[in-house]
């Protein structure tokens, strides 16, 4: 009996727990009837502030995308929100259940946009009113990217070259720069310098590594790189060509000066006697004599200049400036004469052999000496004589050459101008004809 009790009570007991649970589940069901009919009723629609709803900035398929443009400063924002709406639909809402975006409609070419920001439900089905976006614009600058190579020169101010050298090229590796960015900064990039901050001085070819590029507009103001991306490498070689300093000492030769003259007497002045230049060739010596060319004593008159051109050595650069020489002849202290020549006076130097040599002019007037005119003064005919030479003749004929004047024991006059001597070469007469022209007279 008891036990039958005991299950009595166990089955009272579970059915008394089942309507218990039923009776909370009812319950919570018509608690939430009842607050859907009091959100319909009572409280229809609510307003609600949202805030940091991220704003979603998107180009892609737009007109400014097509053209070519991108947005240049554009950051991360988040916007305050207030909605309206029914309360069993925004009630829970928060930042994810709004989406946020810049509307870019209107930007259609380069320029700076106050751009309105389009606020709307994550949720289609869900009635839910923007009343406001705070900030409602957000301002954004557009434009094209392009790219433009510019060629980078070298700032290095406080590299030099020691003492007896110079700097004559100073080139950077590479030598030009591709720059990408928008088109009105680029645009604005008008040197590209890569700075070397080394205090050196240098006595040779010497590379040293840039320590920063600097972008500088027209005015030489600095233009924030960062704005901008740079392409290809990114070190750059700052190459330092040294030359030497040389001077060149300038002199002129002389041509046809009789045996024993003394060219150092001939009053020569040049217009410069030296020039400075600067050479590639570091081991060159400091000083080095270049001569000019040639000058003809018989062309001295004292009056007639001559022009040379300096001859540079290959890879020199001359820094004097002038490139030309005029040699000039003092005429103070000095004069000239015209004496004749008598044929006695007439050497022949090198004469064929076998051959006879005869001398057709009786005598050579018009020899003009040049000279110191205390020694001119003092001159007659007899002392003046002259040379030909006739190692080039070996035939017989009839031959004009071209006479050296000479005083003997003088050696500071010479002649001014031609003097050209008539002679004749034949065989020599033999003997037996000479019998026979004296027996025939």
């Amino acid at each position: 009996m008891e036990e039958m009790n005991n299950r009595s009570s166990f089955f009272k007991g579970l059915k008394d727990k089942g309507t218990d649970v039923t009776l909370r589940i009812l319950a919570f069901i018509l608690a939430v009837i009842s607050w859907f009919i009091l959100s319909i009723t009572q409280y229809p629609t609510v307003t609600k502030r949202i805030m940091g709803v991220h704003v979603n900035f998107n180009m892609d398929g737009t007109t400014a995308s097509e053209m070519g443009l991108e947005a240049l400063n554009y950051k991360d924002i988040t916007v305050d929100v207030e909605i309206s709406g029914m309360n069993y639909e925004i009630g829970t809402y928060n930042a994810n259940d709004l989406i946020a975006t810049v509307n870019l409609d209107g930007v259609n070419k380069e320029g700076t946009y106050n751009l309105d920001i389009d606020v709307r439900s994550a949720h289609n089905t869900d009635r839910c009113t923007i009343l406001s976006v705070d900030p409602e614009t957000v301002p954004v600058e557009f434009d094209r990217i392009t790219e433009k190579t510019v060629e980078i020169k070298a700032d290095a101010p406080n590299v030099t070259a020691e003492n007896g050298y110079t700097l004559n090229k100073v080139t950077v590796d590479p030598a030009e720069i591709t720059i990408k960015g928008p088109k009105n900064i680029l645009d604005k990039v008008s040197t590209v310098s890569a700075k070397v901050n080394n205090s050196v001085k240098i006595a040779d070819n010497t590379t040293l590594s840039a320590n920063e590029l600097v972008f500088c507009d027209s005015e030489g103001e600095t233009i924030d790189s960062s704005k901008f991306s740079v392409k290809g490498g990114t070190s750059y070689d700052v190459n330092f060509t040294v030359y030497k300093k040389k001077t060149l000492e300038l002199s002129v030769n002389y041509t046809g000066a009789p045996e024993g003259f003394d060219v150092s007497s001939l009053p020569l002045k040049l217009s410069q006697d030296s020039i400075s230049v600067t050479t590639p060739h570091l081991d060159d010596e400091s000083t080095e004599k270049v001569v000019l060319g040639n000058i003809p004593i018989n062309e001295i008159d004292l009056k007639k200049t001559f022009k040379f051109k300096i001859n540079i050595p290959a890879g020199d650069v001359n820094t004097s400036g002038s490139d030309t020489v005029i040699a000039s002849f003092d005429d103070e202290g000095y004069s000239s004469a015209e004496f004749t020549l008598d044929t006695d006076n007439i050497d022949i130097i090198s004469a064929p052999p076998k051959l006879t040599v005869d001398i057709d002019n009786k005598e050579l007037p018009n020899v003009t000496v040049v000279g110191p005119t205390e020694i001119i003064e003092e001159l007659t005919d007899d002392d003046i004589h002259a040379k030909i030479n006739l190692s080039d003749v070996h035939g017989t004929g009839s031959y004009a050459k071209d006479a050296t004047i000479y005083i003997p024991n003088i050696n500071n006059v010479w002649s001014f101008g031609s003097n050209q001597i008539q002679v004749t070469i034949s065989q020599p007469k033999s003997e037996d004809s000479s019998g026979s022209d004296s027996a025939e007279d």
